[in-house]
């Protein structure tokens, strides 16, 4: 009897916890998908649920003592670039809480402070292949459309003319200077 409730995902007395992850892409996360912290385990997602503003995945943590400051997002990933099972990362970027703070299934636990029992946090998208193809295709469009090559040619062009006038301007100073040289000199003898 133990073993058909644990299947079904019934834990007796465990002490894990639940978070909300609001996603608005999912990107192949199934129920019973991994959780991670750091690339550790830490949990498993329950369910999801599809409206018409965001997945929703309902986010298991079998660590009770797990005590993660906000702000903590939760980021859909594949196993690799190229695809594969996904995942869920939790993220902390939080000032790390005291030794003695709550933990996140307690009555004390400030979900202003830290992530709680119940709480809902911000999901996001991982790099895909699928998505850096896409960014790559978007770029070249933009590229093409504001035409940044022709614009490129027209300025390296006017460096150029630049460069060549400078050049000329050089030359010229040179000439200048090679008159001034013998000036120099009988001012120079003129005040020994």
């Amino acid at each position: 009897a133990s073993t058909a409730l644990w299947m079904r995902g019934v834990r007796l007395g465990a002490s894990y916890w639940t978070v909300t992850a609001r996603f608005s892409d999912a990107a192949g996360l199934a129920a019973r998908s991994p959780v991670t912290y750091r690339g550790i385990l830490v949990g498993s997602v329950r369910s999801i649920a599809v409206t018409p503003e965001a997945v929703v995945a309902e986010l298991e943590i079998d660590k009770g003592d797990l005590r993660l400051p906000l702000p903590v997002t939760a980021t859909v990933a594949s196993a690799s670039l190229l695809g594969g099972d996904a995942q869920v990362a939790l993220v902390s970027q939080g000032t790390p809480l005291a030794k003695d703070a709550p933990l996140p299934r307690a009555g004390g636990c400030r979900a202003d402070q830290q992530l709680c029992n119940g709480s809902t946090v911000m999901g996001r998208e991982a790099a895909s292949l699928a998505s850096v193809t896409e960014t790559m295709q978007d770029l070249l469009a933009q590229a093409q459309k504001e035409r940044v090559i022709p614009h490129m040619a027209t300025s390296l062009e006017q460096i150029d003319a630049t460069a060549k006038q400078f050049q000329v301007l050089t030359v010229q100073l040179q000439d200048e200077l090679a008159k001034a040289v013998p000036v120099i000199r009988n001012l120079e003898a003129a005040t020994a």
